[in-house]
């Protein structure tokens, strides 16, 4: 067996070394051929098998492109004492229409009382001493009360979106961890008293459609938004007076050189 083997080999003509290089070439040739035809560096298919179409760019894990979404959708929100001004300006806006709402259902006709008293010789005239209701409430014109509807629902609806975005996670303070550690109860206070605010708001939009108005009913709503937003003003000072002594904190120098320490807001 092996001297057939040998004999074969014996018989073949043996190749030339320029033939042996064209046939190298060849051979990669070859090669990158097929690399080119399923991209670069992937392999073919395996002999026998059906080649599998390439996945497309978008078909990936539903799971895992939520997840960089959700990494790359935190908003973070600036806590400036300048932005805290400005809600404080909104909060004016809510209490000034929610009085005007609240002196417009409430508008009633009243006389005066007056009480006589001499004076001079025998001179008498009639002093005024006070004003007494003489029938019920006057109708709300529908004007004043849509004009007071439209100047404090879009800001407690503002106010109630970024409080769910917080509790969403989707929304957080641009602040240090240690100061954002001692304001939460802080924003523990503000979130809860944005849903009684806009808890008040809910209930009071239906009673302000008209053309029939539940005065009372208003009167008592405007009255408790009043209270909210006060109570909202309240905590906003508190967190400007955190804020204000964090940055002073920061700001102050270190070492006495003037270069001011750490990092501000």
């Amino acid at each position: 067996m092996n001297g057939l083997l040998a004999g074969k080999a014996a018989g073949q003509p043996q190749l030339s070394w320029q033939s042996k290089l064209v046939s190298g070439m060849l051979v990669l040739a070859v090669a990158a051929s097929t690399q080119l035809a399923y991209g670069q560096g992937a392999a073919g298919p395996a002999p026998g098998t059906q080649e599998q179409p390439a996945a497309s760019p978008t078909a990936g894990s539903a799971s895992g492109a939520g997840t960089a979404a959700l990494k790359g959708g935190v908003q973070k929100v600036d806590v400036s004492l300048e932005h805290l001004r400005d809600v404080g300006l909104d909060l004016k806006r809510v209490m000034t229409a929610a009085r005007h709402l609240y002196d417009e259902v409430t508008i009633q006709p009243v006389r005066m009382i007056t009480e006589p008293e001499v004076v001079g010789m025998g001179m008498i005239i009639n002093i005024p001493i006070g004003t007494q209701p003489v029938g019920p409430p006057e109708p709300p014109r529908k004007d004043r009360v849509d004009l007071s509807m439209s100047e404090m629902t879009p800001v407690i609806t503002m106010f109630k979106k970024n409080a769910d975005e917080f509790v969403a996670g989707s929304r957080e303070l641009d602040l240090p961890s240690d100061a954002l550690s001692e304001m939460q109860p802080m924003i523990k206070d503000w979130i809860a008293q944005v849903n009684d605010l806009s808890a008040r708001l809910s209930a009071l939009e239906p009673l302000t459609k008209g053309p029939n108005y539940d005065n009372q009913g208003i009167a008592s709503l405007c009255s408790g938004i009043q209270q909210d937003a006060k109570k909202l003003d309240t905590t906003r000072r508190k967190v400007y007076k955190f804020i204000r002594k964090e940055e002073k904190r920061r700001n102050k120098p270190e070492d006495g050189s003037g270069a001011p320490g750490g990092g501000g807001y």
